[in-house]
């Protein structure tokens, strides 16, 4: 089962690396994005302020929760957030993902999909510190933070990403190991990962 979390992972980790790869003009996969603004109101204003809007839990990131009709994840974005329609890149076939983002923010969640007759939500990238965890865990925390309030039952080094695996937490946790020597990458593990090394993206599955 944990080889299986780990296979998840990595493959999020290469469709997230394709949605980087978005911002070039050439890409030929890349269109014009289409996106989900609902007006500004007094009642939206007041659910974004809502701290359970960014609250990063078990199968859920606020109102957006995995196994989630996509037509239904579109109906309930919030005023003040922005759902941006993007192509992701498997494997060279193209698959529809979605940017949820507060406004004039440039990060915040990818959404991706399954679609089997009707799609849903399958997997949630968290990409801003704006949202965090119930125990305040959120991208910028480090390892040794985040090993004191998550079990943590592994960390690998696969196709060039730190990963820290908390399956019972439903989540993973990409390590920035941007400080590390090459060498010592190989032999990491959940005992010696240095505690110092930031979140820069967690995973919700």
């Amino acid at each position: 089962m944990l080889k299986n979390i780990l296979y998840a992972v990595l493959l999020g980790v290469g469709m997230a690396a394709c949605l980087s790869q978005q911002d070039n003009p050439d890409d030929e996969t890349a269109g014009e994005p289409e996106e989900f603004i609902l007006p500004e109101t007094t009642e939206d204003a007041t659910a974004l302020s809502d701290s359970t809007l960014f609250l990063v839990a078990e199968q859920r990131v606020g109102n957006t929760r995995i196994g989630m009709p996509i037509a239904r994840m579109r109906q309930q974005v919030s005023g003040g957030l922005r759902l941006t329609d993007t192509t992701l890149n498997l494997e060279g076939a193209p698959s529809t993902a979605y940017v949820l983002r507060p406004e004039k923010e440039a990060k915040g969640l990818l959404i991706e999909q399954s679609c089997d007759g009707e799609c849903k939500v399958w997997r949630i990238s968290v990409l801003s510190p704006k949202y965090k965890t119930a125990k305040d865990i959120r991208v910028g925390t480090t390892y040794g933070e985040l090993q004191q309030v998550y079990k943590i039952r592994a960390v690998t080094f696969e196709e060039g990403n730190v990963v820290a695996q908390a399956p019972d937490a439903g989540m993973s946790f990409m390590l920035d190991h941007s400080s590390l020597p090459a060498e010592e990458l190989s032999r990491l593990n959940a005992a010696t990962a240095p505690k110092n090394l930031p979140i820069e993206r967690i995973l919700v599955y």
